[in-house]
């Protein structure tokens, strides 16, 4: 988060002045704080925040002075949000701030009640109090997982990890999909799910996904180097990287791709794109422009969990796509429901009328594998032949892997 800083204020430290022209806000990580109001010359205590609230956020958005004077009960650790940082939420009408905006509807209107000595209704009270507290956790916890991911970008915390895809007619090896990682220096491993829609939603997820590209690059070239022949497909290894709608925003994304496999020296025909259905429906334009684009070099495009949108057979024939990815829910399902079954046979002949190759995702025994194979599914992957797992494992993989057997 551009301008963002960790402070530390001292017991009776002044953080936020009254009268003054607010220029940032703080989120008060551990400690106290009392909110002062001026009234007949004296300071009155109107309200406390402890860890976890926003301080500071009016004067952000309407350019007046601030209207209390905040200071430190006990020793206080913040994270400071500057105006810049702010402002450019504002512009990019992140859903965070969005959140963020409504903590300060809320905390505006209880500093004029509070400051008017207006009392609520126990009711409305406590119903205003419970939603906006459980507000305020929503918001306050995305701007510290969004503050933290990007330190942790910065420290190297963040790491791929690589399941491999499996021939299902030979059982060889073809290449793998390359998994975004968070190992957390106290709170350990955290879910992709967490913090993969906090990067999208405020745009850090173009940095994540440039500097997985490059990860990328250096892993394919080492699989490809310690991968035992025996054990790889007529089709040399690949991996796979995810990208998002907001890594075409910019419209710089062919040339970042393409910057990027330069610097590391990878064969573009190395690396594969997989991309979601969201994709093509909400930037069909620059999309379409940025894939062809990277389709010319040679890098081969995939979209991902297809037929979990709207838009899978009007686009199929707009993009330059060469590899369809059945969403696991359709595998899961396969083998209990005879529909999910006739949809994936529906789903595998249409790709291959249209050329394309087939990879089933979410795999998890021989009887789901068997099924796809009979019906002509070419690729998959799933825990029935590995879980995702980090470079150094995967270079074993690839060198004395024992295929399972299949009936």
């Amino acid at each position: 988060m551009a301008g963002a800083a960790k402070k530390i204020f001292k017991k009776g430290d002044l953080l936020i002045r009254e009268g003054e022209i607010g220029d940032r806000a703080y989120v008060l990580e551990t400690g106290s704080v009392e909110i002062l109001v001026q009234r007949e010359g004296a300071l009155i205590q109107i309200g406390t925040r402890g860890a976890g609230s926003i301080i500071g956020e009016m004067a952000m958005i309407d350019d007046k002075p601030r209207t209390a004077t905040v200071r430190a009960l006990e020793d206080c650790h913040v994270m400071e949000i500057s105006r810049d940082d702010f402002a450019h939420r504002v512009d990019s009408a992140d859903p965070i701030l969005k959140m963020v905006m409504r903590v300060i509807m809320t905390r505006y209107r209880d500093m004029i009640s509070r400051s008017q000595f207006v009392q609520l209704s126990s009711a409305t009270s406590a119903e205003t109090t419970e939603n906006d507290d459980e507000l305020h956790k929503l918001a306050v916890n995305a701007i510290k997982i969004h503050n933290e991911l990007q330190a942790a970008l910065e420290k190297n915390e963040l790491m791929l990890y690589y399941q491999p895809i499996i021939d299902l007619q030979n059982l060889k090896i073809t290449g793998f999909e390359a998994l975004m990682r968070w190992q957390h220096p106290e709170r350990g491993m955290i879910s992709p799910g967490v913090f993969i829609p906090v990067a999208e939603e405020s745009g850090l997820i173009v940095d994540l996904s440039q500097w997985a590209l490059g990860v990328a690059c250096d892993a394919v070239k080492a699989l490809r180097q310690a991968a035992n022949p025996k054990l790889i497909g007529e089709q040399q290894l690949t991996v796979s990287v995810n990208f998002s709608v907001k890594d075409f925003s910019s419209g710089k994304f062919y040339d970042q791709v393409l910057s990027t496999m330069r610097e590391k020296k990878t064969d573009p025909s190395y690396i594969h794109l997989e991309i979601t259905e969201s994709l093509l429906m909400e930037a069909p334009g620059p999309a379409k422009e940025a894939l062809e684009k990277c389709r010319a070099q040679g890098i081969s495009i995939s979209i991902d969990d297809f037929g979990t949108g709207y838009s899978s057979l009007s686009y199929l024939h707009y993009f330059p796509i060469d590899i369809l990815k059945i969403d696991q829910s359709f595998i899961r399902s396969m083998s209990k429901q005879p529909s999910s079954s006739a949809l994936v046979r529906s789903i595998i002949g249409l790709a291959h009328n249209l050329n394309m190759r087939v990879i089933a995702e979410g795999i998890e025994n021989e009887h789901e594998a068997s099924i796809l194979r009979t019906l002509g599914c070419e690729e998959c992957q799933g825990f029935w032949f590995a879980k995702p797992m980090p470079l150094p494992d995967a270079l074993k993989f690839v060198q004395n892997w024992t295929p399972p057997k299949m009936s």
